[in-house]
Formats: structure tokens, sequence, C-alpha cells
């Protein structure tokens, strides 16, 4: 049994809860208001983020390692086994991690001159991960963890009031971008990786920002 440690609308740790559902292994959620984080939560993270992972009397932190963990302990993998070709999928890993900040640099940006220059990066970074997407997934028809690391950041572009649509991407990278989604969101897996309320939880966060899309886009 996996115990994971989640704030309901963060994308990392939406990340791992699709790892888990797709890998089929138990597991159960905390959460926990980052605004006034427990205690016992800062003596387990040693950065004060979420997810982290406990198992046994282990415990593990950062999205990324905590999926290449779960994999590894679960029959099958969702990494390749090619020494080359899983680098290659870790690398983009990283790049949907980049993908995911400059997304929510925009949706919180403050003023026109910062949400054009975040919005600038996240096309940059959109358009290098989308130039490697190939079918319904990542890698083709197989689901990986460069999906699961992915996902999270493509719903919440769409949930962005305005900013799908002000995005500057190929017409190319919209239909993969629109593949990918459509592929990913009919998965139960993902699905049921976020709370029963994200959808209004997440929207209602933006506003309270009150970034510029939202008030003056």
């Amino acid at each position: 049994m996996f115990k994971i440690t989640s704030f309901g609308i963060c994308p990392f740790v939406q990340r791992s809860i699709i790892t888990m559902n797709y890998k089929k292994v138990p597991y159960e959620v905390k959460y926990i208001d980052l605004a006034n984080k427990p205690d016992w939560f800062l003596k387990l993270s040693p950065m004060g983020k979420v997810p982290i992972l406990e198992t046994g009397s282990e415990v593990f932190f950062e999205s990324a390692v905590i999926n290449e963990f779960i994999d590894e302990v679960t029959d099958g993998s969702l990494l390749p086994t090619d020494p080359y070709k899983k680098a290659k999928e870790r690398a983009y890993i990283e790049l949907s991690s980049a993908v995911i900040w400059s997304y929510f640099n925009t949706a919180v940006a403050q003023n026109k001159e910062n949400y054009l220059k975040c919005k600038s990066e996240l096309e940059n970074n959109l358009t290098a991960l989308l130039s490697k997407f190939s079918g319904s997934f990542f890698r083709g028809d197989e689901f990986s963890l460069v999906d699961a690391a992915a996902i999270p950041g493509l719903q919440r572009i769409l949930l962005t009031d305005n900013l799908y649509d002000d995005l500057n991407l190929s017409d190319e990278n919209k239909n993969k971008f629109q593949n990918w989604i459509e592929s990913a969101t009919s998965l139960k897996e993902v699905q049921e990786s976020v709370p029963e309320n994200f959808i209004n939880d997440y929207k209602s966060y933006l506003v309270k920002r009150d970034s510029f899309i939202h008030t003056k886009h």
C-alpha cells in the first residue's frame, strides 16, 4: 500500500496518481493545505512540496522519481528498456515539467508584459514537446511515463479561459494537442486521477489569482 500526500489541484501529484492508476497499485491519498503545511509533512518533505510517497518506512519526493519507482516495483514498464530511448523519454519528462511551470506562470501573470513573456516560453516548450508526439500518445499507441508527466499540464491549459485559443501553435501541433488530450481523457486512469470537484476548484483558484488572462484579456 502506497500513501501519497496531495494538494487537490496539484499537477505533479496528478502525475503520480495517473501512474499508480495505470499500474493498478493500491494507494491512499492524504490531502493537505499547502498554505498551512502540517509539521509532520514538513518533516517528511525536504523541499516542502507535494507529492511525497510513503511506503513502509521509506519516503520519496519529486513526481518524476516517484513515477519511476512505482514503474520499477510493478509488473511491466512505462519506460523503454533501451538506454538511449529511456534517456530520451526522461528528457521529455523534464520538458513536460517545463511546460507545466511555463503554463502556470502564464496563467497567473498579473500584467500584459509578463503574460506575453510567459506565453512565449510556454509556446516554445509546447512546440518542442509536441514535435515528438506521434499517434494517440507520446510514443504512438503505447502509454508511457511521458504521457503521465505531460497530461496534467495539457488539461490545465484547456481549463484556463482564453489561453488555448491564444497560443501561437501550428495547425499540426494543435491537432497533436487535441489528439493527445482526447486519448488521455478517455482513459479511466486519467479520469480518476483528480478529486471529484477538481474542475470547479481549479477554475476558482485561477479566478482568485486575479490574473491578466482572466481580468484584462
